[in-house]
């Protein structure tokens, strides 16, 4: 059992030193991110990207002017849901546009507070269109280390639609709780791997009757943790602070846990995420309960298959050479070469060795295997055949299982980090029964636990 546990989890550690650059989604607010927060990445040229989700907040109004009301008596929810569309305009640059709707509604206790600066005395509900957001971004991405962008974005969120409003208390000459005005918003964030860390800044348009909203200051983190090929775990915390305006909120910070599936190769994605309002679980605990959650539906295209292998022609033959006629004394054309023979496939073997009851990839042999995955990049015709290899301790089933977890884990970094085919490459395991190494001795058992890499290279470069 704890063999089996050292082996997922040196799995774990090699599948998450990155994040396969195929695997992206767009956020619930339309660009490509996590669940709330944007990453580095960018949609490729010319690729679709669509969103639907759905979500609900626990937050804290702000509170009314001249009162001091406890904020466990200034809760309310906030329920939306949001489609999105992307395009990928050039390698580095997309564009996206998000709309939707949501509802603002107090929870028990209500003894008042402000939304976006609106007052609210008595228990109410406001349903209402959510603001159109139309937003690009362009990143630039490290030369010297590839797993390193940097992406900076804007967009503005136009006003649309008017509110239904269930409260007799709201100023009747308001008819939003939303500003009536164009909100601007731009960032910047950076992707190292799996981790992503941003900041924005949001500029909020003021209501009628010049009523100010406060500006918006957002920090957050996140990570993006591939666990197998087509599940990622993603973690979010961001803090959201107000900047000036009327009737400014508390400032909160909000965690988001929860994962990504990605449905094989079709470009569809399910996401679904617990999120909690950390400043009310820190200071009241679940009561009222801080949590609420997430749900996503999403697509972004698979990137197309590597192109077909180059079919190069036998040589043919020089043609017939006419004898010239006796009386024209022509002379007799030299014979042209033939062409050059196709080049011969050669074959190359690379081993990488693992600790024992352990699939973790050593740095030794990432380091192979980045060797290997240069040489698959320079001829797309290249193939490779892994197969896992074991020592004798143990049981053969035993055996046979970390060997193929260790053939796996050498195909999913060459396809996670360095985004060869996975239909190049086939693997396979042979336990204990083919030893390469005396069984006997400890230094052979240690070679014995390998994972044997064959590359068949067609150009024969």
């Amino acid at each position: 059992m704890k063999a089996n546990c050292k082996a997922l989890f040196g799995l774990i550690l090699g599948l998450s030193s990155a994040v396969a650059s195929a695997q992206i989604a767009p956020s619930n607010h339309g660009d490509i991110g996590l669940f709330t927060m944007p990453t580095a990445d960018t949609a490729r040229p010319g690729q679709i990207t669509l969103g639907l989700y759905g979500w609900k907040e626990q937050l804290v109004a702000a509170n009314l002017a001249f009162q001091d009301n406890e904020d466990r008596t200034r809760l309310y929810s906030h329920w939306a849901g949001e489609i999105s569309f992307g395009i990928g305009l050039t390698r580095n640059w997309d564009a996206f546009i998000s709309a939707g709707a949501e509802r603002f509604e107090n929870r028990g206790g209500w003894e008042g507070g402000a939304i976006n600066s609106i007052p609210f005395q008595d228990d109410f509900r406001a349903d209402q269109p959510r603001k159109i957001r139309i937003g690009t971004k362009y990143r630039w991405v490290s030369e010297a280390d590839p797993d390193l962008r940097i992406a900076l974005f804007g967009a503005m969120h136009l006003p649309t639609g008017n509110t239904n409003l269930t409260v007799d208390s709201v100023d009747a000459d308001v008819t939003e709780v939303n500003s009536r005005r164009t909100d601007w918003e731009w960032g910047a964030v950076m992707t190292k791997g799996i981790l992503s860390v941003m900041g924005s800044y949001t500029l909020s348009g003021k209501h009628d009757n010049d009523i100010r909203v406060s500006n918006i200051f957002r920090v957050a983190a996140g990570v993006e943790v591939p666990i197998v090929p087509f599940f990622h775990l993603i973690g979010e915390v961001d803090r959201t602070m107000y900047d000036g305006g009327d009737l400014p909120p508390d400032n909160y910070s909000m965690l988001n846990l929860g994962g990504r599936f990605f449905f094989g190769h079709s470009g569809w994605a399910a996401s679904a995420a617990v999120n909690a309002n950390l400043d009310q679980l820190f200071k009241h605990g679940f009561s009222p309960t801080p949590v609420a959650g997430l749900v996503g539906i999403t697509y972004a295209a698979w990137p197309p298959p590597p192109p077909p292998p180059v079919v190069i022609p036998p040589p043919t033959s020089a043609p017939p050479v006419e004898e010239p006629k006796a009386e024209e004394a022509q002379p007799v054309p030299a014979p042209r070469a033939p062409a050059p023979p196709p080049p011969t496939p050669r074959m190359t073997r690379d081993e990488i060795f693992f600790d024992a009851n352990s699939a973790r990839l050593t740095n030794i042999a990432k380091a192979v295997l980045d060797g290997i995955a240069l040489r698959m990049k320079n001829d797309l015709n290249a193939t490779a055949a892994i197969t896992g290899y074991s020592d004798n301790a143990g049981t053969e089933e035993a055996n046979m299982a970390i060997s193929a977890k260790r053939a796996e884990a050498a195909k999913e970094y060459l396809v996670t980090r360095h985004g060869i085919d996975p239909n190049r490459i086939v693997t396979s395991a042979k336990g204990s029964t083919e030893p390469a190494y005396d069984n006997a001795t400890a230094d052979g058992r240690a070679k014995n636990r390998r994972a044997l890499i064959v590359v068949t290279l067609v150009s024969g470069a």
